[in-house]
């Protein structure tokens, strides 16, 4: 049998999205009633829209069986608890406060999403980088550069050797050409910045101070017993240098967009202090 609790764990989330037919004693047969806890009843299609799809049906019952003795339980608790529970006020202040905030929330993301509906332009995410890079150092070793994985027996294997340091058009027009038939894998990065960590995962090569390497190495030729790894380093970054603006533009279309959002909401509700005072609609009152 599969993982009931896992599968009752989600089923508790949506109770309250399927409570079903609340202060009615009418019951709808057509709608299959499944049980009636005082004046209220889960049915058929109640059940049908928690269940998990594509399960045996030995897991479809069990967990039907739990989903509606845990409906029954959390309904007479609640029933026990509203009869019994003292401080009201207490709990209506809160949901008011719910209520309130949620409200709120909601209306805030409506006006964010028609506000800033818009992408963010490269001009306003290269000022915003000008003006912060200083913020924003690199966490890791990045390089630009290619590398080639070879079989031993490759008949390509010498020329091979020989473009890949070369960094020109004739050499990667070379590269390009042979290593379909000849190489298992070909990474070009010339012209983007990749983590230093990454491309080594790919390597059996093993260095212990990358910063000491990339300041000292431009290539790395190795082999184990089936293949043979080249890597040219065209170009690298030290980790906490500052972090290139291609490296870490994703990053800073999500950073410019929230900072984008807390100005906005911050116009909004100066718009709104300068209304509600121009209208003499708050008051302050002297002590």
């Amino acid at each position: 049998m599969k993982n009931i609790t896992a599968i009752v764990a989600s089923i508790a989330i949506l109770f309250l999205v399927y409570s079903c037919n609340e202060n009615t004693n009418e019951i709808n047969q057509a709608l299959k009633p499944i049980v009636t806890v005082k004046n209220e009843t889960l049915y058929k299609a109640d059940l049908d829209q928690v269940m998990p799809i594509g399960m045996s049906p030995e897991d479809s019952t069990a967990t039907a069986e739990v989903f509606i003795n845990s409906w029954i339980n959390d309904k007479l608790m609640y029933n026990k608890a509203k009869q019994n529970i003292t401080n009201r006020a207490e709990i209506e202040r809160l949901v008011e406060n719910y209520r309130k905030d949620l409200v709120t929330n909601i209306y805030q993301e409506q006006l964010l999403k028609q506000q800033l509906s818009k992408l963010v332009s490269e001009n306003e995410l290269t000022s915003y980088y000008e003006q912060n890079k200083d913020r924003f150092a690199l966490e890791e070793n990045i390089i630009k550069g290619l590398f080639l994985k070879i079989p031993l027996e490759s008949s390509q294997l010498s020329n091979f050797k020989k473009w890949y340091k070369q960094e020109t058009s004739d050499a990667i027009e070379n590269i390009e050409k042979t290593w379909l038939q000849s190489a298992v894998n070909y990474d070009y990065f010339y012209d983007k910045w990749i983590s230093f960590g990454d491309i080594m995962e790919n390597i059996p090569f093993m260095i212990t101070d990358q910063k000491r390497f990339l300041q000292s190495n431009k290539n790395i030729e190795t082999q184990d017993s089936t293949f043979v790894y080249l890597l040219n380093i065209k170009e690298y970054r030290l980790e906490g240098t500052e972090a290139p603006y291609e490296y870490i533009k994703g990053y800073l279309s999500e950073i410019f967009t929230e900072h984008r959002k807390a100005d906005y909401l911050k116009q909004v509700q100066k718009d709104l202090y300068d209304k509600a005072i121009s209208d003499d609609e708050i008051k302050f009152y002297n002590k």
